[in-house]
């Protein structure tokens, strides 16, 4: 694993501080990695209805089995990261 040095005003601290008191984390470190995981969730989930709407504007009502199964792909890696918390 590799660390990560973030200079953060002293009251980004105590924010920061106060949300692992709040929300239950372990530590800073819990509480700085269900952000990255929640920006991440949030971009697949936005890609995901990226695919959708590309589907909905094709002029076919069928949409390629290939964007089908990118659409699946992106699913699955949203509830396997759902999992991982």
């Amino acid at each position: 694993m590799v660390s990560l040095n973030i200079p953060l005003s002293a009251a980004d601290k105590d924010f920061i501080d106060r949300q692992v008191a709040v929300g239950g984390f372990r530590d800073t470190a819990a509480y700085i990695l269900s952000l990255v995981e929640a920006d991440r969730s949030r971009q697949v989930r936005a890609e995901v209805e990226e695919k959708i709407r590309e589907g909905l504007r094709s002029p076919t009502s069928l949409m390629p089995d290939q964007e089908w199964d990118e659409i699946r792909q992106l699913g699955e890696q949203i509830l396997h990261e759902k999992k991982a918390r």
